[in-house]
């Protein structure tokens, strides 16, 4: 079976912007590039994959989701000035240079967040086994028998059976949808259930913890236990659907289920062609190199952040070569 690496570009590429601070090239910060490259050399180092590709979040991506929910992510500041935006697009687009000449495939879909284009690869790749670069916990809904995640943050495999830690509790993987439905996200905007908090959720509704639970079974529930405990308003805004917005009565779980639950994802159907494209053709390699990469390392500064022995550059670049001749063989016995 074939072994494809999915990266979720924007998610390690930020890792690496904000967290890798103290690398400079001539006054540039460059700490995103040596991240992300570096990133990827380990791990292809450790792991033996047949294609890589990297998913980038397209321009305007929100648009689908706040079309269900005009708040979605409006909450959202990138706190950066002027000269930090320069240097993020600068790295960004640096960073996508250096790929192409790696030959890792690249998805950008304008209108449409990464996560739903991985989602739709993960749907209609059933040769491949897939890992999930990633520490998006959204992205843990998708593992599967033929998918795994592995967290680069923590450094952890997630797989099936594995429990996700979302706040102070872990629960199965199985739940995540269920669970992010009902408590919303902050971090994107989404409201939950008022006054449903992570402790009140875990007392009503221990088996979350241990056993694969539905929304259905929630709300069965809830309803139970509502007539044993008539005043518990905790309940009461779970079965009317109330968040500190107001009363939203089912819609509230129509909405939440759309803008969190991938395996429905917010794809247009010419998206859908493009992710099927790239699951079907092969990477041309005309005009791509490794001579390029190493003008490009050298020119970026990279090579002085390398270990200091002759032999750094190729260690450095052999895992990508690797890559390359598989893709050109593959390339080859497809014409």
């Amino acid at each position: 079976m074939v072994k494809t690496l999915l990266v979720d570009g924007d998610n390690l590429f930020k890792i690496g912007f904000h967290g890798v601070k103290e690398y400079y090239h001539n006054g540039n910060h460059i700490g995103a590039i040596y991240h992300f490259v570096n990133a990827l050399k380990r791990f292809l180092q450790e792991h033996n994959f047949d294609k890589v590709i990297v998913v980038w979040d397209g321009n305007n991506n929100a648009i689908q989701r706040r079309m269900i929910f005009p708040e979605y992510k409006m909450n959202r500041r990138d706190g950066l000035n002027e000269i930090k935006k320069d240097s993020f697009n600068w790295q960004k687009r640096r960073v996508r240079e250096y790929l192409e000449e790696m030959f890792i495939r690249q998805i950008t879909l304008d209108g449409c967040e990464s996560d739903d284009v991985i989602s739709y690869y993960c749907q209609i790749s059933e040769g491949e086994f897939k890992t999930i670069f990633s520490s998006d916990k959204d992205l843990t809904q998708l593992i599967s028998e033929n998918v795994t995640i592995y967290s680069p943050m923590v450094k952890e495999y997630l797989k099936m059976g594995s429990k996700i830690k979302i706040g102070d509790i872990s629960i199965p993987h199985k739940n995540v949808v269920t669970y992010k439905v009902l408590s919303g996200d902050k971090s994107d905007n989404i409201d939950g259930i008022r006054l449903l908090g992570e402790k009140t959720f875990v007392k009503l509704f221990p088996e979350v913890l241990e056993n694969e639970v539905s929304i259905d079974h929630i709300l069965t529930k809830a309803e139970e236990l509502l007539k044993e405990d008539k005043e518990n308003k905790a309940l009461k805004n779970l079965l009317t659907g109330v968040t500190k917005r107001g009363v939203f009565g089912n819609e509230f779980f129509e909405i939440n289920k759309k803008l969190v639950d991938l395996s429905e994802p917010l794809i247009t159907d010419e998206g859908k062609e493009e992710v099927e494209q790239y699951y079907k053709e092969e990477l041309d390699p005309d005009g791509r190199g490794y001579k390029n990469l190493m003008r490009m390392m050298m020119d970026d500064g990279l090579f002085k952040f390398l270990p200091k022995h002759d032999n750094a550059w190729v260690e450095f670049l052999t895992p990508f070569m690797k890559l390359t001749r598989k893709e050109k063989k593959r390339f080859t016995n497809k014409k």
